[in-house]
């Protein structure tokens, strides 16, 4: 599995549920061609070009951290077991790596950061009022 892209005092956290099928195949997050995460960060301004998943690895220079809610499987949320969502290893790494700000991506994390397990129904988008470790949002 990848492993994560975090280091202290970042801007922004992106977490997701687990590692595409692409992402586990190549070793790269976001890695499958139709994901449009290195164009978004780029289009808002986050990185000053449009990053390609191998550089991945180095996105901790723009100030942005990469990791999972799920560390030993892949797949679509559907696909992911209950069991093996690590909301407290993710909380932990929060608080040690101490990010301005979380972005959960995608409701399925969302669900089990904030005490849902896996309800996606109960997840508005935007920001949320639970604080994980310093961050504002």
């Amino acid at each position: 599995m990848l492993k994560d892209v975090l280091t202290n005092n970042l801007d922004i956290v992106f977490c997701g549920t687990a590692k595409g099928e692409a992402s586990a195949q190549k070793g790269f997050y976001y890695a499958d061609p139709g994901n449009k995460f290195y164009r978004i960060l780029h289009k808002v301004g986050f990185t000053p070009h449009r990053l390609e998943p191998p550089e991945c690895y180095n996105i901790n220079q723009f100030k942005i951290g990469l990791t999972d809610l799920v560390d030993n499987e892949f797949g679509n949320d559907s696909e992911i077991s209950d069991s093996s969502h690590d909301v407290e290893g993710f909380i932990t790494k929060m608080e040690t790596y101490k990010s301005k700000f979380v972005a959960l991506n995608g409701k399925k994390a969302a669900s089990y950061v904030l005490g849902f397990r896996g309800v996606t129904s109960l997840v508005d988008f935007g920001i949320q009022e639970k604080k994980i470790g310093i961050s504002q949002d």
